[in-house]
């Protein structure tokens, strides 16, 4: 174990140690009755009697560097404002995916998200799969200057340790209150902490997956069990995980929830949904579940009553405050009510990137989407302009043969009009740097048919590329082979992909191609293991938003040409027959 390991086990004993020894907590506070669980806003009723005896958690999950969207952190703080003035017993808890996804989580490396998670007053937070996407030394330090440290049971060093704080223990209302921070396992391919290796080349941390799951199961009972008997007398689980049919069913939470018992409500986030109902444990007993949606659109509000039963809910919108000072903005098309300070904070933290952010790119004369409601991230499923405008700019800018690129790397796109520098960032956050490799044709094929496996159905893995186009013929059912961990080990039959050309000639599998990507994806991300071992040619220095920034400014004269008005077709889709029911 290096010494860097040693350190950070010590240092989890030390957090431990205060962790679970308990938390008390002391606000003023009044009861009041929640409205039912359907409804669109179970905002607190005014009333003058003060409640000791009931427990407010006020929840939020996916925020993904939302500061000033919606309800925003100042929205939020207000919010708990309120619930302490009605309450005595109030805690703040987050569900993961805060520090990434936006504009200034991006150019802070998490650092303003930190600062205003702090500000607001978090008790207590898990880890998303975003939290790792700026490596793991920054998140590292990231737990350090987070006032509440992050919880999670199941990221662990190889021994089976957690990394961080498996669960932490509050005393409220005469009661004991555990959370237990739990992270999708498949974390492991989708950041880079796959690429931390100890001497022997064997990966140093862990999400606790394998074949069948229980082995995360057998992790979450583990620590259940073991705040249960501390003397718990309610059980959370924090969990990162959703029920989303694009991600491992292995590691649902109502997988999760249906073979473990001891568990009393579950917060969930990663399917940003919005979403209270009830899930059966392995005894048959009732869970309570809620999730929040995204980007703070609403409030998870909990209450535990004094007879130990859970009501869940949402606030979907700040009450007009009484006897606190607050402002009135309007986003968008609504108003919302907002901590003055709060805000006046996020105005300051903003501030210093503004010359960046608005330096005009360039201009568009229509739309390039990226998502719908109905759909979702459209280059998940199928060839998209706006990813075919990045690859182009990857393949030119790094003078390479073919570029390729996943469709979970774009989050936006770009609206008719100018195109700011902000707009870039907002499209591609993740901070990847560009590279060529050199790569045999067989490489290439191997990775187009390992991210097309789950077609028609959506795959954060979809290969796109410039200078490259092929066919899948969806009839062919995948013959990919990947591990417990989602990573790649062979195709093992027929390839579903087809007719795959470089600049219009057929692939040859035996040549040797120059190929660029981000190194995210050289890395292994989303389990592309297969092109790991290609040599290293040279780095573009620049990073994704660079790149496409560059490509629009200087390549296309600040113009994006109308040809990225059709989609081009380069990914073809044959053999597609609905199930009938």
């Amino acid at each position: 174990m290096n010494i860097r390991m040693t350190n950070k086990l010590l240092r989890l004993f030390m957090v431990m140690v205060l962790f679970l020894s308990g938390c008390q907590k002391a606000s003023e506070g009044t009861p009041e009755p929640v409205q039912p669980e359907d409804s669109q806003n179970t905002g607190i009723n005014e009333t003058t009697e003060k409640d000791k005896d009931t427990i407010v958690i006020l929840h939020t999950n996916d925020v993904h560097c939302a500061l000033n969207d919606k309800i925003g952190y100042d929205g939020l703080y207000l919010y708990k404002e309120e619930m302490q003035q009605k309450y005595e017993n109030v805690l703040l808890v987050d569900v993961g995916d805060a520090i990434q996804g936006g504009t200034y989580g991006s150019l802070s490396k998490g650092n303003i998200i930190i600062q205003l998670m702090n500000d607001v007053g978090y008790d207590c937070a898990t880890l998303g799969n975003h939290e790792f996407d700026y490596g793991f030394e920054v998140l590292d330090d990231l737990s350090e200057k987070l006032n509440c440290g992050y919880i999670c049971a199941n990221f662990c060093s190889a021994d089976g340790e957690p990394v961080f704080a498996p669960y932490r223990i509050f005393d409220l209302a005469g009661k004991k209150i555990a959370f237990i921070g739990v992270d999708t396992p498949t974390t492991f391919t989708k950041s880079k902490i796959h690429t931390i290796v100890d001497d022997t080349g064997l990966p140093m941390y862990d999400f606790m997956a394998d074949e069948t799951g229980e082995k995360l199961v057998q992790c979450i009972q583990k620590y259940v069990d073991e705040v249960r008997g501390k003397g718990a007398d309610i059980v959370i689980l924090l969990a990162h995980l959703g029920n989303s049919d694009n991600d491992d069913r292995r590691f649902h939470s109502e997988t999760v929830i249906s073979k473990v018992h001891g568990i009393d409500l579950l917060i969930d986030g990663h399917e940003h949904a919005k979403g209270n109902f009830e899930l059966k444990d392995q005894d048959g007993k009732t869970v309570k579940y809620s999730q929040a949606g995204t980007k703070l659109e609403t409030i998870g509000t909990i209450l535990i009553n004094p007879d130990n039963t859970i009501t869940t809910g949402f606030t979907d919108e700040v009450p007009k405050p009484e006897g606190i000072e607050a402002e009135l903005v309007t986003r968008g098309k609504k108003e919302y009510w907002v901590d003055s300070s709060i805000k006046k904070k996020i105005e300051e933290y903003i501030s210093d990137y503004d010359d960046m952010l608005n330096r005009k790119i360039g201009e568009i004369a229509f739309d390039l989407p990226v998502k719908t409601d109905a759909e979702g991230s459209l280059a998940k499923l199928r060839d998209i302009s706006m990813m075919n405008l990045f690859t182009d700019s990857l393949r030119e800018i790094s003078e390479s043969d073919i570029s390729l690129c996943v469709g979970g790397s774009v989050r936006d796109g770009f609206r008719k009009g100018d195109i700011l520098y902000s707009d870039c960032v907002n499209a591609f956050p993740y901070g990847n740097d560009g590279l060529v490799m050199k790569m045999k044709g067989q490489t290439i094929l191997d990775a187009i048919e390992f991210g097309a496996r789950k077609l028609p159905a959506s795959n954060n893995g979809l290969i796109h590329g410039s200078g490259i186009e092929y066919t899948v013929d969806l009839s062919i059912p995948s013959s990919a082979k990947e591990d417990a961990n989602g990573v790649f080990i062979k195709i093992d039959g027929p390839y579903r992909v087809k007719d795959v050309r470089i600049n219009g000639e057929p692939l040859n599998l035996e040549q040797e191609y120059t190929v660029a990507m981000v190194n995210y994806l050289q890395e292994g991300g989303d389990g592309f293991s297969m092109m790991k071992d290609a040599e290293i040619l040279r780095y573009t220095q620049k990073v994704e938003s660079d790149i496409i920034a560059k490509y629009i400014e200087q390549n296309l004269g600040g113009v994006v040409p109308e040809k990225y008005n059709v989609v081009e077709n380069r990914i073809k889709q044959i053999g597609f027959t609905e199930k009938k029911e």
